[in-house]
């Protein structure tokens, strides 16, 4: 097959990227030099943190291409995990810590719905936070009872993936959720309960076509979520790259998807980021999806946080993690320091899904200029059509969107190592002891 020379070079760029993208995050996320931290605790900063992050780490079944931590479901294990959940949160509280909002992932968040309302409960009690968004799988809204979530969650997140049934069926998901119309009623529940719901989906699986990924995701505008997030199925570089790839498709197919994407939401939906899209019809949307390099607080057993120049990681056992909040009310137990370089990649790939990249704000965050920082990554997204120049600052072209989308799910991917490397770290609540 013969490609015009934008297109050959579109593939050469992104076949170029994702060797380095690899290359980087072997190289600035190994956890090799991962310190242990005794006490759990670190300085406070003195502005409020962006976001809480909170994880549940059980599910009734395993799907087959998640990589995030997460346990079969024990009722007895799960309590008492919520139990030492809400005393890491309200220590953390009580110590100063403040946040804009919070996000509680997963697993599955909604397993133990009780637990759950006392948790968020808790934090209102304690904080004046501004939002509260939740993830959610499919089925809890036919087998729940989330009218007991009104009022307390603002954004609703809810894992579908797609609604075509062979993907369904080829993910595990069919048996787990349901069909596809199954889950657009669920969906549908949602939104007459929530004042945001987004809805997650996915393209790049072996079977999709430019046309079924346009059937799907009209599926979904009909369904008139608040937000649509949509990005390809993310691989990862180590053990989970064996078991996500074999669902995934020709990685060349990812681009006329993109574009697929773009055409099919463009009559409804503002593209934010090029993974994510918010209606343009309506009032508008107060709970937006924010990924904008903010600093994070991750609590509970496998959560990550980032401020400042380091990671934060608790401990992804959680019979350990347990004990540590016994010991020292912290689950954080290792600290990974960040190298500037990948704080600047980081805020290149969020200006570049955001469409402008500006020389004065990039100096603001860093001190330094896009060139000065990223000499590099500047005369690639150059010389690859990503980027074109305009008076001091750049603006992202379209093959410069699907870049970022590429960067984006290397951030993913990025996580996916951190998560394995983090399973294999040594236990740490022993030393307290």
């Amino acid at each position: 097959m013969k490609y015009s020379f934008s297109k050959a070079r579109l593939y050469l760029a992104t076949d170029s990227l994702d060797w380095m993208i690899n290359y980087s995050i072997k190289q600035s996320l190994s956890l090799q030099d991962a310190t242990p931290i005794v006490s759990g605790h670190s300085s406070i900063p003195e502005r409020p943190i962006e976001t809480l992050y909170i994880h549940i780490p059980f599910c009734h079944t395993l799907c087959r291409f998640c990589s995030f931590h997460k346990v079969k479901y024990q009722e007895t294990l799960a309590r008492e995990y919520f139990q030492a959940l809400r005393q890491e949160i309200r220590e953390v509280i009580d110590r100063g810590y403040r946040f804009n909002r919070v996000y509680i992932g997963g697993g599955t968040t909604t397993i133990l719905e009780d637990e759950l309302i006392k948790t968020i409960e808790l934090i209102k009690s304690l904080t004046t936070i501004r939002e509260v968004s939740c993830e959610s799988d499919p089925i809890y809204f036919s087998e729940g009872n989330p009218e007991l979530l009104n009022g307390l969650v603002d954004r609703m997140s809810i894992g579908v993936q797609s609604f075509d049934d062979v993907i369904l069926k080829s993910t595990g998901r069919f048996e787990k959720f349901g069909s596809g119309l199954q889950q657009a009623e669920y969906v549908s529940r949602a939104i007459e309960l929530f004042p945001t719901v987004n809805v997650d989906m996915m393209y790049g699986f072996k079977v999709q076509t430019v046309d079924s990924v346009t059937q799907d995701l009209r599926q979904t505008m009909a369904l008139n979520p608040d937000q649509i997030t949509t990005y390809p199925l993310t691989i990862g570089i180590g053990k989970n790259r064996k078991k996500a790839g074999c669902l995934a498709g020709e990685p060349h197919e990812l681009w006329p998807q993109f574009l697929a994407v773009k055409q099919a939401l463009s009559e409804r939906y503002v593209m934010e980021f090029p993974w994510t899209f918010s209606r343009n019809f309506g009032q508008p949307v107060q709970n937006k999806y924010v990924l904008d390099g903010e600093d994070c607080l991750g609590v509970g057993s496998g959560a990550f946080g980032r401020f400042g120049e380091q990671f934060r990681i608790s401990s992804f056992d959680i019979a350990d993690y347990t004990r540590l909040i016994e010991q020292t009310l912290s689950g954080t137990c290792y600290v990974k320091s960040l190298g500037n370089n990948a704080l600047n990649q980081h805020h290149l790939m969020i200006m570049m899904g955001h469409g402008h990249l500006d020389n004065q704000v990039f100096k603001a965050h860093t001190g330094r200029s896009l060139w000065q920082a990223l000499p590099l990554e500047m005369s690639f997204l150059l010389a690859s059509g990503a980027v074109v120049k305009r008076g001091d600052n750049y603006h992202t072209t379209e093959q410069g969107q699907f870049i970022a989308l590429k960067m984006f799910t290397g951030f993913l991917s990025g996580m996916d190592y951190l998560r394995e490397q983090a399973r294999e770290l040594p236990l740490t609540s022993m030393r307290t002891a």
